[in-house]
């Protein structure tokens, strides 16, 4: 059994709990995590592809010298849930919400999705040369094709598998030796977000409520309440953080993702105000606090799909 894997590394976050921070085969980008409650190995997230979460099953089995005994899904977001069908006979655990999300978005027509993601890998092929060398357009690029390379491969043998059991609002699960709070305190990053809270070691594993470094997908969430989960979560206390996507860090770094987040609220009202267009609002130059973010391309399409939401006009 062995707990190494191409798609991920395992960083120990306290005694018994690590994060598995993605790699950058494509197989997954969002990180998941592997807790050991003392009789029961629980599962926060399970990756983009089923290949990625079979090596967190195993990781998982080698660490804990037991199979996972409960998965918790945080969000509806594929990048997070596609991995799940590895977990089929394991309890998996989400909000109700994330639920049917997660069942609305998955793909029915592989056929279709198939000529999407062939399509994707075509457009960065010919994206890359214009890129230039060691920047993080052309180190975004290239994971983008990876990505999508990853995910078609995978296509053949992915099934959508949905959460077996729903809770409303906190639940607690008592190990022998440790207990997992995992909580949800509604909808930021989408509208129903689930993160889980480990008391004793003062780590919250946050999903997508927290990213670092990377610029976030915003398009789908509620950015005023996403500012306020954070709040809520640094009352609880936690010194360290594992993000949904980039590497772990103290949980003061939430302060400076509270900023992003505010500051792309900011740009939304004042576009709002003057009514701008979305095709304005989407040419707005990414801060240079955060120009050397991932996934800077995120930037401009969550400040557009924002701004539909608000009701802005097209151009």
């Amino acid at each position: 059994m062995t707990n190494e894997s191409a798609h991920f590394r395992l960083e120990e976050v306290a005694p018994g709990a690590w994060a598995a921070v993605a790699g950058v085969t494509g197989a997954c980008v969002s990180n998941a995590g592997i807790i050991d409650l003392g009789d029961r190995t629980l599962i926060f997230d399970t990756f983009m592809t089923p290949q990625a979460a079979e090596d967190l099953a195993r990781a998982a089995e080698s660490l804990t010298g037991r199979g996972a005994g409960l998965v918790v899904n945080s969000h509806h977001h594929s990048d997070h849930v596609r991995g799940n069908q590895v977990f089929a006979g394991v309890e998996i655990l989400s909000t109700a919400r994330t639920r049917e999300l997660i069942e609305a978005s998955s793909p029915d027509d592989h056929e279709a999705y198939t000529e999407r993601l062939e399509s994707r890998i075509g457009t960065v092929h010919d994206q890359l040369p214009n890129a230039e060398s060691d920047t993080t357009e052309r180190r975004d690029l290239e994971m983008s094709m990876e990505t999508a390379r990853a995910v078609l491969s995978s296509l053949p043998r992915l099934s959508s598998t949905l959460p077996s059991r729903s809770y409303d609002d906190a639940l607690v699960v008592e190990g022998s030796e440790r207990a997992a709070h995992i909580l949800t305190y509604g909808g930021g990053h989408t509208d129903s977000d689930t993160f889980v809270f480990l008391p004793d070691a003062s780590v919250v594993f946050a999903g997508d409520l927290l990213w670092v470094a990377n610029h976030p997908w915003g398009g789908d969430g509620h950015p005023d309440e996403w500012i306020n989960i954070i709040y809520r979560i640094e009352a609880l206390g936690p010194d360290l953080v594992v993000p949904g996507h980039g590497n772990v860090a103290s949980f003061e770094y939430a302060r400076v993702f509270t900023r992003y987040l505010t500051h792309m609220c900011d740009v939304v009202r004042q576009a709002e105000a003057t009514g701008t267009s979305t095709t304005k609002l989407a040419a707005s130059p990414v801060p240079p606090q955060y120009a050397d973010w991932g996934e800077a391309n995120r930037y401009a399409q969550t400040l557009e799909a924002l701004g539909r939401r608000v009701g802005l006009p097209p151009d």
